[in-house]
């Protein structure tokens, strides 16, 4: 068994040999859960809602937009305006 504590702001420190063996690190994503009166962490993958290209287009976008001071709705007109380009 390995020991942990919480410290100031609820902040848990996840033992060094725990994050060896399954090979988490910096700014994955884990899911906590309550199961039984026990807290089970799950790593997560975290699928990004836009491709790099899409990206690309949508900072593009910003990068127009911003200097015509346009805006979009987020939502239904924001998601057809970056399907369009």
């Amino acid at each position: 068994m390995i020991l942990g504590k919480i410290k100031h702001k609820n902040q848990v420190t996840i033992p060094s040999a725990i994050v060896k063996l399954l090979g988490l690190k910096h700014d994955d994503v884990l899911s906590f859960v309550v199961q039984k009166g026990q807290i089970v962490i799950i790593p997560v993958q975290v699928e990004p809602r836009y491709t790099p290209e899409e990206i690309k287009a949508i900072d593009d976008m910003v990068a127009q937009e911003k200097k015509k001071a346009k805006t979009y709705q987020v939502g239904d007109e924001f998601e057809k305006a970056i399907h369009a380009l």
